[in-house]
C-alpha cells in the first residue's frame, strides 16, 4: 500500500541523514586534527629552532594578537607545553574520530550502504 511505500522512504531518509550525520563528524574530526598538526608543525619549529640559542637572548610571542618580549627561558618551556597540550589533544581526536568511523562502518553494514564508487564497480560502470 502506499502507506507503506511512504513509511519506508521515511525510514529510508532517516536512515540516510543518520549517516550523512555521521559521515559529517567523522569529517569534522579529520578537518580538525588536520589543523592541529599544522600547529604541531609550527611548534616544533620553534622549539628547534630556539633550544640551542642563548637562554638570555630576546624573543618574541604572539599571546592573543599582541606581540610581547620575553627570553628563551621563559619562552621555551611554554612552547614544549603547548606542544605537548596539542599532541594530546590529537591523540583524543583521533581516538574519538577511530570510534566514530567504526560507528560509521558498522551503520553502513547494518543498513546495506555502499559507497557510489563500490556500486559502480559492481555493476560494471566506468567512470
Amino acid at each position: 500500500s502506499s502507506a507503506d511505500a511512504g513509511k519506508a522512504q521515511a525510514q529510508a531518509a532517516e536512515i540516510m541523514q543518520k549517516f550523512e550525520s555521521i559521515k559529517a563528524e567523522v569529517r569534522q574530526y579529520g578537518l580538525k586534527i588536520g589543523e592541529l598538526d599544522s600547529d604541531r608543525n609550527e611548534h616544533s619549529l620553534v622549539i628547534n629552532t630556539i633550544k640551542d640559542l642563548d637562554p638570555g637572548r630576546k624573543c618574541y610571542r604572539l599571546i592573543g594578537g599582541v606581540l610581547v618580549e620575553r627570553t628563551i627561558k621563559e619562552v621555551l618551556p611554554a612552547v614544549e607545553r603547548n606542544l605537548q597540550g596539542i599532541n594530546q589533544m590529537v591523540k583524543q581526536l583521533s581516538d574519538h574520530m577511530k570510534k566514530k568511523q567504526t560507528e560509521l562502518d558498522d551503520f553502513m553494514e547494518k543498513y546495506n550502504i555502499k559507497p557510489a564508487r563500490q556500486l559502480q564497480q559492481q555493476i560494471g560502470i566506468k567512470s
